[in-house]
């Protein structure tokens, strides 16, 4: 009877007597049994997707005492003569001294091999100690391990010839994907030796036919990463923009991997985000914050009163709009401020992540330039989103260029792609149809072709499974689980044509590689790469002669757990960016701000701050409020009251501009009834001066008008300076003249009939004293 590991105890021990049963009743059967079958894979249409795949119950963990890593294996492919050499690592999770460990590599020989995408599928699905396949221990170079002690790594070397491989023709294996590992047997303190094995490792060994066709294969690298901004526009988080782009952090491994995948001749295809380009760029010039000063390289004399309207996309290379870049900034992105100044400006300091910046961009270049490059909407938009809450935010997003891209003379082709290729029918139905959805094939609820249709849409479905990596136990996207993966998934295609369900026969392999990965070395991806029924290349000539199929709303799959950037989120992103397009044309001699404003508030946008919306809005706030200061900067000022000497008059008022830099505003008037004044457009002020303006007045009543003036832009908007004041007019009416014409002839009258009775009195009087 076998005894209960040691390591199983200390793990009961730890979750309680409540889980004793489930925990002592895990399989230790003998790792040379037969295996049991792989369950199925689900069939089409059924369950309720969530962005990790089926649902389904998770995996036992790998409770094992030893955990056995493959770092290297020497044939990526099982060759026909020779052998196999796997290197790797084992490290004791116990808490006991473990001696004389021997690996031993095994291999599923004696079953009929994996021929189609879901087999392997259901292979990630096998419970860790599940024996899948038959160990060699009597031939080649088992890895010997004489002491490990508790939380001690030591490495291993283990050799095998293929000639022991006791396949029915030893000359033609059956074509299709094997299992293929390696078992770690040893003995602890309370763990005698015996049969089964203590740790493992699995994979994939893919077998193709000696006259299968090439399969044409395109590898998509994502070069994505969250892009964050301050409230002055600069980079937030220096220091984390330091880790990624230096040795050994996520976005410099991935030009290691195109440098080491250019050195193996396998082409790749990069999917880019324009905005994290960009954000390395600015980066790269110092990290400066947004500036108002002046870029167009003319007189301001020459400068027309406003800028061009609207957002404004960034331009080519002729115009330097990189976010941060200062005037007079070469064209290379990978120049950064010197010290060589004429003028004697202060220099930006050269910090720790400015240099990773530039030696980051140094060493992208030439890959970018030989690479096939696809773009994303700038920001990496969350498509769904977008065209539910702001349509028009994605062509915006689609119109923003980068900088970077249009300084190397890179050409790309714009794409449309979502984490772990999810796009609903919806979205697809209502994106634009002139660019590419790449969409995972977990998602079409039947087995679909390389190309598909939907409405107007173009799909080109990608391969979830060889994103997967290898079968577990311990983690999957290991380099050497991920090529093992991606050969595997395109040997089933290499297989004769099938009427089989779920065939993929003849269908080109379009991966896009995990994100998450542990690309600890990228020369072992490539190693083995080069199997003659693999053609590497661009994504279009995967996919260029393929026909396109067309398919349904109802051949795409619900997800149960699909998040969206909100339209709150949206709605501050707008705000953002017409709030930078209206200090835009504030600004006399500044052409730039606006882009780069909009190009702060579309990164807002992006999949990766879905979970964290509530402080995205908060940040974008913060920018907004930054931009409206400035803003309200220009002020205008006028006395507390203005009378009216008739219906029409004028009044001053002065303007003041507390910025350092010139600007063109216009004046506006809201008033009661009554009142109109004139507005006045395009008065240009220079930097820290004011003006008086003369406005014209108009009312047609005599009662006090309460006026607001308000400093707009040229359009109109309101700056938000603004000035309260009465106006009334002393205005005389005609029908009061009347009244007083007809009182003063009345009065004349009046005065006319007393001296008329006067003088008949008088002369009444005169006879009457004579006699």
């Amino acid at each position: 009877m076998v005894r209960p590991r040691l390591f199983l105890r200390a793990l009961v021990a730890r979750l309680g007597p409540a889980t004793v049963g489930v925990t002592l009743c895990l399989p230790l059967s003998l790792s040379i049994a037969t295996p049991t079958p792989a369950a199925a894979a689900p069939g089409p249409g059924a369950g309720v997707l969530s962005h990790a795949g089926v649902v389904a119950e998770p995996l036992e963990p790998d409770l094992a005492p030893l955990r056995v890593k493959i770092n290297s294996m020497s044939k990526a492919t099982l060759p026909r003569r020779g052998s196999i050499k796997v290197r790797g690592t084992v490290t004791n999770r116990s808490e006991e001294t473990w001696t004389t460990v021997k690996l031993y590599t095994f291999l599923g020989s004696d079953l009929a091999p994996m021929s189609d995408p879901a087999a392997l599928d259901a292979a990630m699905d096998v419970p860790y100690n599940d024996p899948v396949g038959e160990r060699f221990t009597t031939v080649g170079e088992p890895g010997l391990i004489e002491v490990l002690e508790p939380g001690e790594s030591a490495s291993y070397v283990v050799k095998v010839p293929v000639s022991e491989f006791e396949f029915p023709d030893p000359e033609q294996p059956q074509p299709g994907v094997y299992w293929f590992g390696v078992h770690a047997l040893g003995q602890g303190g309370s763990m005698p030796r015996d049969n089964i094995a203590d740790g493992r490792a699995r994979t994939f060994l893919p077998v193709a036919g000696r006259d299968a066709e090439p399969v044409q294969t395109a590898l998509i690298v994502p070069m994505v990463h969250r892009v964050r901004y301050d409230s002055d526009g600069s980079l937030a988080d220096e220091e984390r923009w330091e880790q990624v782009l230096s040795p050994g952090g996520r976005l410099h491994d991935l030009l290691v991997l195109g440098q080491a995948g250019a050195e193996a001749g396998v082409a790749l295809t990069w999917l880019v985000d324009p905005a994290l380009l960009d954000a390395i760029g600015q980066l790269s010039s110092g990290n400066a914050p947004r500036s108002l000063a002046p870029t167009d390289p003319v007189p301001p004399s020459e400068v027309p009163p406003t800028s061009t309207p609207g957002p404004t996309p960034t331009t080519g290379a002729g115009t330097d709009t990189t976010p941060g870049a200062t005037q007079g900034a070469t064209d290379d992105p990978t120049d950064g401020p010197t010290d060589d100044t004429d003028d004697g400006e202060e220099t930006l300091p050269e910090t720790p992540a400015v240099l990773a910046a530039r030696g980051w961009l140094r060493q992208a270049s030439p890959l970018l330039r030989r690479g096939e490059v696809l773009t994303l909407p700038y920001g990496n938009v969350d498509l769904g989103g977008v065209l539910r809450s702001d349509p028009a935010l994605l062509d915006l997003a689609r119109a923003q260029e980068s900088t970077v891209l249009t300084a190397l003379g890179v050409k790309s082709e714009p794409v449309n792609a979502a984490p772990g290729g999810y796009v609903d029918a919806a979205t697809a139905l209502a994106a634009p149809t002139d660019v590419p959805l790449l969409v995972s094939d977990r998602f079409l609820t039947t087995p679909g072709p390389s190309i598909a249709g939907i409405g107007g849409s173009e799909l080109i479905i990608t391969s979830s499974g060889a994103a997967q990596g290898s079968p577990g136990p311990g983690s999957s996207l290991t380099p050497v689980g991920v090529r093992q993966r991606l050969l595997a998934e395109a040997a089933v295609r290499s297989l004769p044509p099938s009427d089989a369900e779920g065939s993929v026969s003849g269908e080109p392999l379009v991966v896009v590689l995990p994100t998450d990965w542990k690309l600890t070395s990228a020369e072992e991806f490539f190693d083995g790469l080069e199997p003659d029924w693999i053609a590497f290349g661009s994504l279009g000539d995967a996919v260029d002669t393929r026909p396109v199929q067309q398919v349904s709303a109802d051949d795409i799959r619900t997800v149960s757990d699909r998040r969206e950037v909100e339209p709150e989120t949206f709605a501050a992103a707008r705000d953002l960016i017409d709030t930078g397009d209206t200090l835009q044309r504030v600004l006399v001699e500044n052409t730039t701000l606006g882009a780069r404003v909009t190009e702060e508030a579309l990164s807002g946008l992006s999949y990766s701050v879905r979970g964290q919306q509530q402080a995205v809005r908060g940040s974008l706030a913060a920018s907004r409020s930054w931009l409206t200061e400035r803003l309200g900067s220009v002020e205008i000022s006028a006395s507390s009251g203005v009378t009216l000497s008739g219906d029409s008059g004028t009044f001053v008022v002065t303007l003041t501009n507390d910025l350092d830099e010139a600007v063109s505003v216009s004046i506006s008037a809201v008033s009661d009834p009554g009142l109109s004044i004139t507005a006045v457009d395009a008065i240009e002020l220079g930097a820290q001066s004011r003006i008086s303006v003369l406005l014209q007045a108009n009312t047609t009543t005599s009662r006090v008008h309460n006026v607001t003036l308000m400093v707009t832009d040229a359009r109109g908007v309101p700056l938000g300076a603004s000035e309260q004041l009465p106006i009334r007019s002393v205005l005389v009416s005609d029908v009061i003249w009347v009244i007083i014409g007809v009182g003063i002839g009345t009065l004349f009258l009046a005065i006319l009939l007393r001296l008329r009775r006067r003088i008949l009195a008088s002369r009444r009087d005169e006879p009457a004293a004579t006699t």
